[in-house]
Formats: C-alpha cells, sequence, structure tokens
C-alpha cells in the first residue's frame, strides 16, 4: 500500500467524521452509512491484503451495498414518482444479477470489474436526473448541498469507470503496472470524490434548503 491510497483514508475518515455533526438530515445519515461502511471495508480489505489472503470477494458484497446507499442519497432529491420508483427498483434489481454474476458467471476471487462498470453507469444516469431536479430557489446553487452530494459521485464513478471496467485485462498482461496504475487513479478520484462530499455536508444548514 502506498502513500497515495493512506492519504484519501485521511480524507475518508475526515468527511465521516464531519457527517456526525450534521446527521439531522436524513440524506447525511445515508452518507455517513455510506463512509461506515467503506471504512470498514477498507480495514477489511487491508487486513485481508496483508495475510496474503484473496480480498476481492469483499468488494462484490461492497459493491452491492453502495450502489444501494448512493442511490437512495441521489433519490432523495428526485421529485418525479416515476423516477424515484425505477431507482428503488433498480437496487434489488442491481443486488441480484451483481451476486449472480459474481458468485455463478464471473467468480469472486477476480476484481469485480463489470459489477463495478454497470454500477458506475447507474450512478451516472442517476447523477444527470440529479443535476436536473435542483431547485436552488433563491439561494446560488453553488450553496445548494445536493448539487455538491451529486457532483462528487459524478466525478467519482466518470473518473474511474474506464479503469475499473478493465482491470482483470490489465492483471493479465501486465501486473505490476495495472496495481500502480489502478491504485494512482483510484487515488485521485477518491480525492475529488471525498473532498468535494466533505463540501456537500458543509452546505448543510440548521435551515433546510427546500428542493
Amino acid at each position: 500500500m502506498n502513500g497515495w491510497v493512506y492519504a484519501y483514508y485521511v480524507l475518508l475518515v475526515a468527511c465521516f467524521v464531519m457527517s456526525l455533526f450534521h446527521l439531522q438530515y436524513r440524506e447525511v445519515r445515508m452518507l455517513s452509512l455510506l463512509l461506515a461502511v467503506s471504512i470498514v471495508t477498507e480495514v477489511i480489505v487491508e487486513f485481508i491484503g496483508t495475510k496474503g489472503q484473496a480480498f476481492f470477494i469483499v468488494y462484490h458484497f461492497f459493491v452491492v451495498l453502495e450502489y444501494s446507499l448512493i442511490t437512495i442519497i441521489l433519490r432523495s432529491g428526485i421529485r418525479d414518482y416515476r423516477f424515484r420508483l425505477l431507482m428503488g427498483v433498480s437496487i434489488f434489481i442491481f443486488g441480484i444479477v451483481s451476486l449472480f454474476y459474481s458468485f455463478v458467471l464471473g467468480g469472486w476471487r477476480a476484481f469485480p470489474g463489470i459489477n463495478i462498470t454497470i454500477e458506475s453507469f447507474l450512478v451516472i444516469s442517476w447523477c444527470l436526473l440529479s443535476f436536473f431536479s435542483i431547485t436552488p430557489d433563491e439561494s446560488s446553487i453553488f450553496r445548494h448541498p445536493y448539487f455538491w452530494l451529486t457532483l462528487a459521485f459524478f466525478v467519482y464513478f466518470a473518473a474511474s469507470v474506464s479503469v475499473n471496467a478493465f482491470y482483470n485485462l490489465l492483471l493479465e498482461n501486465d501486473t505490476a503496472r495495472a496495481r500502480h496504475f489502478f491504485s494512482v487513479l483510484n487515488s485521485l478520484s477518491n480525492y475529488l470524490l471525498y473532498i468535494i462530499l466533505i463540501k456537500g455536508v458543509i452546505c448543510f444548514r440548521s435551515t433546510r434548503i427546500s428542493l
């Protein structure tokens, strides 16, 4: 593990701690849960990795939890009942399809690149929908917490989808370079994710912004 990864671990923990001061908002509670799951996942992966055991199985389950929580967060800002229903149903469908592919077709020992790619395209779609659903009213959109939360997820998945999709293929061709490339790009994506999420959490005020 290199400094790139440890640095974004610090941002992850910082974002989690900041979210604990805004738990009166349902969206932040969901975000706190997502961050807590992320922290636990990384700790488990670190522990299993040091033992020399296959740790990709952890990510197969994490992908399902991550998609579910992110979709719930983004769904909170959507007014149209039809889209809210579609997003809710997608959580169950994605969970079933993702786990079926992992344990029946793809194998849990491999990196869940296909799973993450599907997740990425779904989340990006929900983010675009969320952007068009934001109504800042009297306040600037840059003071709107939903804008920053949506932007954080959009930037992260748009930036990381390429390397996640082809990571298994890259591992087969050049393991050392693939791991280095994945570490650098994934870390940079995580930097942006947590920095923007922190901005979004800060934007939550004692007076709730109406959507």
